[in-house]
């Protein structure tokens, strides 16, 4: 990568990170181009070289990137559950895993971003929000079928399953970092999660 490749992803970067911090803050509509350019240190024609669209590539951009970041960081291997506690166990983990990925700023603003301003979101990335979303559910059903202790569940309760065990998570998500703006996992909380983990086992 030459020098000036080297400048223009960090022109790009600053713009991105400006730019997350300031929707999440004010919102989307509250922010202008040239308060980003400003806070930047950019011209305005720079911003719409390295994002023609404008501002709302940017939303789309940090919108991806964020997915992208959360979703990389989820693993689950269930293959070694071979009691129903194993399992509550390491769905636990995890959602302490999950729980993880938003101490992380960006991960934590992207988050906000992207509930918030969904409406704005192009057709094009709804669409691929979607897909990675169903994608996610299909891999915790994928490692579901290989826990020992599942295997006498029929194929087709297996995505059901995963389903439902990712609206648990999100709705205590969305309560804590969303309503009550609360980052920090309590005991509580998990607290809170088992017995449903329990239920649907």
């Amino acid at each position: 990568m030459s020098k000036n490749e080297t400048k223009s992803d960090q022109h790009k970067e600053r713009i991105l990170n400006i730019s997350r911090e300031m929707f999440a803050q004010n919102g989307y509509e509250a922010t202008t181009t040239r308060m980003i350019n400003q806070a930047a240190g950019t011209a305005e024609g720079l911003m719409y070289y390295y994002f023609p669209h404008g501002k709302h590539e940017i939303l789309d951009t940090i919108v991806h990137q964020g997915i992208i970041n959360r979703v990389s960081e989820l693993q689950a291997e269930f293959s070694e559950c071979s009691t129903k506690t194993d399992l509550e166990e390491e769905l636990m983990l995890m959602f302490d895993n999950i729980w993880q990925v938003f101490q992380d700023e960006e991960n934590y603003q992207s988050f906000v971003i992207t509930i918030h301003e969904r409406t704005l979101l192009s057709n094009d990335q709804a669409d691929w929000l979607l897909q990675v979303l169903e994608g996610l559910v299909d891999e915790i059903a994928k490692q579901l079928k290989a826990a020992p202790v599942l295997q006498s569940r029929p194929d087709s309760q297996f995505g059901p399953l995963a389903r439902v065990i990712v609206s648990i998570f999100q709705k205590v998500i969305y309560d804590e970092l969303l309503i009550k703006n609360n980052r920090q996992l309590t005991q509580q909380m998990r607290d809170q999660i088992k017995p449903q983990l329990s239920v649907v086992l």
